[in-house]
């Protein structure tokens, strides 16, 4: 017997109906007994559950909107199957778990027709049921490479983030896309909390994000520590992974304790992202995880829509002068935003004063603002119109994860703390595909700042005195080369930091990966470079960096 024809179904369908008032909850029409239907949210294909708040009274048209995204012709569906079996002949014990059956429903019902082919490798392997550690550049769709493997699993995954403001940012994408996520931190009250936990035990959610830190004991968690650790995850998802190198040894040493909460959780399969980890980094990241056998995917980092630039200036006011120029200017060609970042709160509230003073409405976006502050400023970035937030100082609170599509200027007042930070923060530029521009101000001595921000944060950590000493080595030796890597002119600054952050990885073998790539992928263009840096301007042309960042910015409006 079919499911929708059993008593229990029909009993439960009459409940929501009356429930919901027997009223259409998307065109709030009145529905009657011929047009009523009861609509799952979630798909039970995809494990969505019989429970009230997955359920809602829909009319027949609005329900058919609903399920219209689900179908695919049988040509297709034969195309994928097919491709799946013979991306399995050729790929031996890399796919031999792979399990394809509701692959396609899943990205149909994120409205995704065709995946990334940077995007396919890593959601393969996570299906396979192999860890993952996957580096890729920012802006190229890492969040969907475990958003899917998520929507397929039962029960809830979870995601370890490392900042609030990018937990709600993302959350709030995903429920738009009526994606069943929520997020676990200080900013909701307890009621709120103690609701999300329950609906976390019914098994509403498929991604809770949360930090390191809910893992850790404590007497005033101690219930929302046992739901936690009473529904294990199917995924354990480490979003901005390179923090746990950069971070578990001093700074949030909850980072370093991941690999222990993993085993408490029952050592559900590790899913871990980052834009920016090394070689060094990469190890330790598997390390601190228990992951050492995991599967390891390195995308080309070189993000050929951004030019870099490295300018030396000793004056504040000239560098005030020229980020009010060059933002200008970009804003007559484009309807593009500007980004400052500096390193302390302090600094900040210096570069606006600087800005002000050059007739330039910014912004400042930190870590101790108010939430409703932040959630104003980074809804005055997405806004089209947004141009009272078209310039934004911030610290690195902004640099992970905030996906702002049309960011056309990047700025560091001086030259970050590693060239992880940098590849994270410039990243930030050109999220569309169009020409964007980051340039790094520097001076002598910048480094001298870092560095005792360094011994700070390492001297404040309730770590061993040995632990301390390795962990200051650690961050010092970062900023030194991130310092050269700035004030190395005669080099080329992109060759400089992929030299460092590593090249590509092919884990699947080329023949399985062409099928899976025909049924699933689509054709990559190939990006064609107009700038690349001012170490490259420099060999063709006799100017100087600043007429290579004024020549990127009067092209901004041309098509690429």
């Amino acid at each position: 017997m079919s499911y929708y024809f059993r008593p229990e179904w029909r009993k439960l369908r009459l409940l929501i109906l009356d429930r919901d008032a027997w009223k259409c909850c998307q065109c709030g029409n009145d529905i009657m007994a011929n047009n009523a239907h009861v609509h799952h949210k979630l798909p039970r294909a995809l494990g969505g559950q019989d429970v009230d708040e997955n359920l809602i009274s829909l009319c027949s048209a609005c329900h058919a909107t609903k399920h219209a995204n689900l179908h695919v012709g049988l040509s297709v569906r034969f195309l994928q199957a097919a491709a799946v079996k013979l991306a399995k002949l050729f790929g031996g014990d890399d796919l031999k778990h792979f399990n394809s059956d509701r692959l396609a429903v899943a990205l149909r019902y994120m409205g995704v027709k065709r995946l990334r082919p940077n995007q396919l490798e890593p959601i393969v392997a996570a299906l396979s049921g192999e860890d993952v550690l996957l580096i890729s550049p920012t802006g190229s769709g890492k969040s969907l490479c475990f958003q899917v493997p998520a929507l397929l699993a039962r029960p809830h995954s979870i995601v370890v983030s490392p900042l609030k403001a990018l937990m709600a940012d993302q959350v709030i994408g995903l429920l738009r896309h009526s994606f069943p996520a929520t997020f676990l931190n200080s900013d909701i009250s307890n009621d709120e909390m103690q609701k999300r936990l329950s609906l976390l035990s019914k098994g509403i959610f498929k991604l809770v994000y949360l930090a390191p830190e809910r893992f850790a004991p404590s007497r005033k968690r101690k219930d929302e520590l046992k739901i936690l650790l009473d529904n294990p995850p199917k995924y354990l998802i480490i979003d901005e992974a390179h923090c746990v190198d950069k971070w578990g040894s001093a700074f949030r040493t909850e980072y370093g304790n991941l690999g222990i909460y993993r085993g408490q959780l029952g050592n559900p399969q590790v899913l871990a992202f980052t834009a920016t980890a090394n070689a060094e980094t990469r190890k330790e990241i598997l390390r601190s995880l228990n992951a050492e056998n995991a599967k390891v995917f390195v995308e080309d980092l070189d993000r050929k829509n951004i030019a870099l630039a490295r300018l030396q200036m000793h004056d504040d006011a000239k560098r005030a002068k020229l980020i009010a120029e060059l933002h200008r200017e970009m804003r007559h060609r484009s309807s593009g935003k500007t980004l400052v970042f500096v390193p302390t709160i302090k600094l900040g509230e210096e570069v606006r004063k600087l800005l002000t003073k050059q007739e330039i409405e910014v912004k400042f976006f930190h870590g101790k603002l108010p939430p409703m502050e932040r959630e104003l400023i980074t809804q005055g970035l997405h806004d089209e119109y947004g141009d009272k937030s078209s310039c934004v100082i911030c610290t690195n609170a902004f640099g992970m994860g905030m996906d702002i599509p049309d960011v056309r200027l990047v700025f560091h007042w001086h030259h970050p703390s590693s060239v992880e930070d940098y590849a994270q923060e410039f990243g930030r530029a050109g999220r569309d595909g169009k020409q964007s521009l980051a340039i790094v101000l520097t001076k002598k001595d910048d480094d001298k700042l870092l560095k005792f921000m360094a011994e700070k944060s390492v001297e404040s950590s309730k770590i061993h005195e040995r632990s301390k000493a390795v962990a200051l080595r650690k961050a010092k030796i970062s900023i030194e080369k991130i310092k050269v890597f700035s004030n190395q002119h005669d080099r080329c600054f992109n060759e400089l930091l992929l030299e460092e952050l590593g090249s590509a990885q092919k884990p699947i073998p080329r023949l399985s990966k062409f099928f899976l790539n025909l049924a699933f992928a689509k054709r990559q263009k190939r990006e064609r470079r107009h700038f690349c840096c001012d170490g490259c301007w420099r060999k063709r042309h006799s100017s100087s960096a600043t007429n290579f960042a004024r020549d990127v910015v009067k092209n901004m409006g041309a098509e690429l």
